[in-house]
C-alpha cells in the first residue's frame, strides 16, 4: 500500500509539473503573438524639441494605454524643414506604422505628400492641418477664435492708444495664419497702432531681430501667436530693459512658468492633452475600418488664461492635466 501511495503522489507531482510546464508555454506564446499584433502608430511632430509637445504627448501615452497600441514620437532635428518631415513620414511608414498622426510644419509644402500616404494607411492631423485636406481627420482648437481671444485680452487688459506688435513667425502654418487673421479682425475697430514685425531673409537670429524692432519701431504690446514665437519674444524681453507687454497664443511648460511670474500678461492656452487622446482613437476607429473616414474635424477646448486666473480649478484642469 504505501509503494502504490508513493507512486501515485510521483505521479501527482509529475502531472503538475507536466500542466505548469504546458501553462508557461502557452502563456509565452500567447504574450509574443500579442506583441507581434501590437498597433504601431508614429507621431510626426514639427520643431526639434520634445518639450513643446509634452501635454500633447501625456494625451498620447494616455490613450495608447487605454487603446493598447504602441508610440513612436518622432521630432525633427530642426526646428522647421518640410523636406525633413516628408521623410521621416516615408520613414514611418516604411518601418511598419499602421497609422500616422501629424502636425504638419509647413501647411502647404506637406501637402503632396500626406495625400499620397493617407492612400496607404489611415493619418490624423493635429494643431496644424494642410492645405486642402479632404478625407482627413483634423483635430485642433479653432485657431481664427483662438486669435479673436488673445486680440480681446490685449484689448480689455489695456488702455487704448496703444502701439501693438505682432511678431509674424511660422505663418507657413495654417494655424498661425487663422490665428493672425482671427487677431488683427478682433483690433480693426480699436483705437491701437498697429505694426507687424515679419522677418526678412538676412534676420538670421529671432532674439536680434525682436530687439533691432524694439528699439527702431517701439510698441507697448508684443503679440506672438504660436508657442516657438511666444518663448523667443519672452525669452528676449525678460532681461531686457522694457516695459513691452507680451500676449500670445502657446501651451507649454515654460510659458506657464512666465505667465505664473508675470513675464507675459495673458495667453490662450489649448487642450492639447485632449488633442494627443482623441488622436488615439480617431486613428483606432479609422482602422477598424480600413480606410479613413470623410473629412472630420473635432474642435478642442481652449481658454484664455491670465495670472489672476491661471489657478482656478476649471483652468488647473486644462492647464495642469493629471493623468489618470
Amino acid at each position: 500500500m504505501k509503494k502504490n501511495r508513493k507512486l501515485i503522489l510521483v505521479i501527482i507531482l509529475l502531472l503538475c509539473i507536466l500542466s505548469l510546464l504546458f501553462i508557461s508555454t502557452y502563456l509565452y506564446i500567447t504574450d509574443s503573438n500579442n506583441k507581434e499584433k501590437t498597433t504601431k502608430i508614429s507621431v510626426i511632430v514639427y520643431g526639434n524639441s520634445s518639450d513643446r509637445w509634452t501635454t500633447l504627448k501625456q494625451g498620447l501615452d494616455q490613450g495608447a494605454d487605454d487603446f493598447g497600441v504602441e508610440i513612436n514620437f518622432v521630432t525633427m532635428t530642426e526646428e522647421n524643414g518640410a523636406e525633413e518631415q516628408e521623410r521621416l513620414l516615408t520613414r514611418e511608414i516604411a518601418n511598419g506604422a499602421k497609422g500616422i498622426i501629424l502636425a504638419a510644419t509647413d501647411s502647404k509644402k506637406m501637402a503632396k505628400a500626406v495625400k499620397e500616404a493617407s492612400s496607404i494607411l489611415p493619418i490624423v492631423m493635429v494643431e496644424t492641418n494642410i492645405e486642402d485636406a479632404g478625407g482627413l481627420i483634423y483635430l485642433s482648437a479653432d485657431n481664427y477664435s483662438m486669435g479673436l481671444n488673445i486680440g480681446r485680452s490685449v484689448y480689455f487688459n489695456s488702455t487704448i492708444n496703444k502701439k501693438v506688435a505682432v511678431f509674424i513667425y511660422n505663418q507657413q502654418r495654417s494655424s498661425v495664419k487663422e490665428r493672425y487673421r482671427g487677431m488683427m479682425d478682433s483690433l480693426q475697430y480699436s483705437d491701437y497702432t498697429m505694426s507687424q514685425w515679419e522677418m526678412g531673409e538676412e534676420d538670421k537670429d529671432p532674439s536680434l531681430f525682436l530687439q533691432k524692432m524694439l528699439m527702431e519701431d517701439p510698441v507697448d504690446i508684443i503679440v506672438a501667436l504660436d508657442d516657438k514665437s511666444l518663448e523667443i519674444v519672452t525669452e528676449t524681453f525678460e532681461n531686457f530693459e522694457s516695459t513691452v507687454d507680451i500676449y500670445g497664443i502657446g501651451s507649454t511648460n515654460k510659458l506657464v512658468h512666465y505667465l505664473d511670474y508675470g513675464v507675459i500678461s495673458a495667453i490662450v492656452f489649448q487642450n492639447e492633452f485632449n488633442m494627443g487622446y482623441l488622436s488615439i482613437q480617431e486613428l483606432i476607429n479609422s482602422l477598424k475600418e480600413s480606410k479613413n473616414k470623410n473629412t472630420l474635424e473635432n474642435e478642442i477646448e481652449f481658454r484664455t488664461v491670465n495670472r489672476d486666473t491661471l489657478y482656478l480649478p476649471k483652468n488647473q484642469r486644462l492647464v495642469f492635466p493629471i493623468v489618470q
